[in-house]
């Protein structure tokens, strides 16, 4: 088993800045890919809850960052 372990070890690539442009080609994939599933009337893709957007009353803004 420990030569399996070793084998399963992620690659770690670290970077004096992120890279932003792939982030946020993964967040909105993400967001594409769970708007599809909505519309289609199909569960979360990745498990996650539906957001209750009638319990915000506020405008929108719930003042965090």
């Amino acid at each position: 088993m420990n030569g399996d372990a070793r084998n399963l070890r992620l690659r770690v690539t670290r970077r004096e800045q992120p890279d932003v442009d792939r982030l946020l080609e993964w967040v909105l994939n993400i967001a594409e890919v769970r708007h599809r599933a909505y519309l289609n009337g199909e569960p979360d893709p990745y498990g996650l809850p539906r957001p209750d957007l009638a319990e915000r009353s506020d405008g929108g803004d719930d003042g965090t960052a």
